[in-house]
């Protein structure tokens, strides 16, 4: 799961922004899709890379292969 601290520094920011603009069931909402990313985030900061590691590559040729 995610840092707790990350999450509401962040979204103690959120609402300090548009807190005003917002009901609290949208506040509620935020903090859920917030959650998510912060969860996405930590599992791309685990994944190591090296300084020669590329972007894997998908080939995907347009219309059919005629030989």
């Amino acid at each position: 799961m995610n840092s707790i601290s990350e999450t509401e520094i962040l979204f103690t920011l959120i609402k300090t922004r548009f807190g005003d603009r917002v009901t609290p069931a949208e506040l509620e909402e935020m903090r859920k899709g917030l959650t998510a990313i912060l969860d996405a985030v930590l599992a791309l900061r685990s994944v190591k890379l090296e300084n020669g590691d590329e972007p894997h590559q998908f080939f995907k040729p347009h219309g059919e292969y005629a030989p």
